[in-house]
């Protein structure tokens, strides 16, 4: 397998990133274990001819916080939706749009991308992931970064991680130790760069 780039996840939205979002909704390929309603590509070219570029990011986390995501110094790849349900309690849908990344490892940066923002950021207690039935691909992504079946449902599972789950993993799991070790890091360090940009 080859190894991604690394990602990172962007909040930032214009046009032209609706404009590939709607190709990706398209592609049966990519939407088969999604969850979106049918009209999505009718509301995200509606989206395209009446509202204004600035106002596009508001539009597009009304129900959730919603990220690009990127290969460092590329264009986005796929997306990230990050939904809380209950205090603390998160679900998330990760999608690579652009199938001739797949199986090069985009899809568990973004995943651990996930994992990052919502305990370390926001200091959540819980993140699932909801995976249709025959969806192994996914599967076999969110148990390799640390999530687990917890329920089992007529038509999908719930895969989820929690806070001390995450303890267990970082003790266990020098990648992906490193992988959080290095995005707080950067956190911390933008922040400084922020805060003495912006006295």
């Amino acid at each position: 397998m080859k190894k991604a780039a690394s990602i990172f996840l962007r909040a930032d939205i214009v046009q032209e990133d609706i404009r590939r979002l709607t190709l990706w909704l398209q592609n049966q390929r990519v939407t088969r274990f999604l969850n979106e309603d049918a009209r999505v590509v009718d509301e995200l070219n509606r989206l395209l001819a009446d509202v204004p570029a600035p106002m596009l990011r508001y539009h597009m986390n009304q129900q959730g916080r919603f990220f690009l995501v990127c290969p460092e110094g590329g264009g986005p790849i796929g997306f990230l939706k990050l939904r809380e349900h209950a205090v603390g309690t998160y679900e998330m849908v990760i999608v690579i749009g652009d199938e001739t990344l797949w199986g090069n490892g985009y899809g568990r940066q973004a995943v651990r991308a996930a994992v990052a923002k919502v305990f370390l950021e926001w200091r959540g207690r819980s993140l699932t992931a909801r995976i249709y039935h025959g969806n192994t691909r996914s599967v076999g992504l969110v148990c390799g970064c640390g999530f687990r079946e917890r329920e089992r449902l007529e038509k999908l599972s719930c895969y989820r991680i929690t806070r001390e789950d995450l303890f267990i993993l970082l003790s266990d799991c020098s990648p992906f130790k490193e992988y959080l070790i290095c995005y707080w890091a950067n956190q911390f360090y933008d922040s400084a760069i922020n805060e003495s940009r912006y006295p």
